[in-house]
């Protein structure tokens, strides 16, 4: 099957002798060490086959008998081909030009929809998608991977809950789901406002309903801050208390920092590679030069190539190489306490609400065990301390 495909690169011609003995001729030809093919007899005066075009004229120059006659009954193979279209050499430009102006035109992004979002927030993802490359008239060899594209948008659009993206032929098809605060309730059903933790209670705001508390206050959790029962006990009144509760919260973290730590980081120095093929089988076209990084990591971004709608199975990959080393980052004793105490401190506060306060930290017990500095902290924190309870009927 190889050497077919290779003939076919390089040309054949067809002999056929005809007349007595011709096989005297085939005779002489592999005297002059030319190679014959698909060698037949078609009767009993005559054998055709097959030579590859260079020994064309090594065969013409063989002495032929008078008793037979050679003739060449056909040509096959590439060089024949390219003859035949270069007498045909304005169409077969304008045709390979017209291919390949579709090809690109095909591959490039001509269509950006936006569904699901207000104009407000469509006009702020347009100006996004602008800074990102992804634009009408751009190759989409030149874009990010979807999913870069996806996250992307959703970082810098925190009123967004999810955005969806799909690349369909030469359109960009954008799905956006906005987040949409629950509106309140219309009628608030009777309830008390109780406490969440145990706490002193620093400041309190009461809008409706009967205090039981007050500031200085040492309160547990569950107790009644301010009831939702006003009124006297001959006449009480059910009401759905609100307000809000300032207090002292006490929290602990525990926190582990080793001393040395081993990671990769990347240096910044990297090289690209550029393949086209199939699924199966690719073939390097740019970037030969010898990777001497001695670690490494690879991104591979995969495009499939398109024609008008449909997708061919031939893909293009861009393959970037980065240059990486390993780093130990080595603390002392003292410096792994205060990483771990601005560590304590921010996994308190991702816990902790938006007005929470921090006022006061404490370690209470610090030890090095195994190359880790394990510290227990406690945290005196400013935040809201209540939350609901229904009045049922009999409270």
């Amino acid at each position: 099957m190889k050497n077919q495909w290779t003939a076919n690169l390089t040309g054949m011609v067809q002999v056929k002798v005809m007349g007595l003995g011709p096989e005297r001729f085939l005779n002489e030809c592999m005297r002059k060490g030319i190679p014959l093919k698909n060698v037949k007899k078609n009767g009993p005066n005559s054998i055709s086959f097959t030579i590859d075009l260079k020994d064309y004229k090594r065969i013409r120059n063989i002495p032929r008998k008078k008793e037979y006659k050679v003739y060449f009954i056909g040509r096959q193979g590439l060089p024949f081909e390219i003859r035949r279209a270069w007498k045909h050499f304005g169409f077969v430009i304008g045709l390979v030009g017209f291919l390949v102006v579709l090809f690109l035109l095909s591959n490039m992004v001509w269509r950006i929809d936006v569904k699901g979002a207000s104009p407000e927030i469509e006009y702020k993802l347009r100006k996004d998608l602008h800074s990102l490359g992804v634009k009408t008239g751009v190759s989409q060899f030149s874009l990010p991977k979807l999913q870069t594209i996806q996250k992307k948008l959703q970082d810098d659009n925190p009123s967004i809950t999810w955005i969806g993206v799909q690349l369909k032929g030469t359109t960009f098809h954008f799905e956006v789901v906005e987040k949409h605060l629950p509106k309140p309730d219309r009628k608030i059903r009777p309830r008390h406002i109780v406490a969440k933790e145990e706490a002193v209670i620093t400041s309190m705001f009461v809008e409706k309903g009967k205090p039981l508390v007050t500031t200085n206050d040492y309160v547990k959790r569950g107790q009644v801050l301010v009831s939702g029962i006003i009124g006297t006990e001959d006449h009480p009144i059910i009401v759905p208390a609100v307000g809000k509760v300032i207090g002292e919260v006490w929290r602990e973290e525990i926190v582990s920092i080793p001393l040395n730590t081993k990671f990769t980081v990347l240096t910044g120095e990297k090289k690209k590679r550029y393949y086209i093929g199939t699924s199966q089988s690719k073939i390097k076209f740019w970037g030969f030069d010898k990777n001497k990084y001695k670690a490494f990591q690879t991104e591979d971004n995969v495009y499939q190539f398109k024609f008008l709608k449909w997708k061919l199975p031939i893909y293009f990959t861009k393959k970037t190489i980065h240059e990486s080393e390993d780093i130990v980052r080595t603390y002392t004793k003292a410096e792994a306490i205060n990483v771990g105490k601005q560590t304590g401190r921010n996994d308190l506060m991702d816990k902790l609400s938006q007005d929470a306060k921090i006022l006061q930290e404490k370690v209470l017990h610090e030890s090095l065990d195994n190359g880790k500095v394990n510290l227990r902290i406690y945290y005196k924190v400013l935040e809201d301390i209540t939350k609901t309870k229904t009045i049922v009927q009999g409270d």
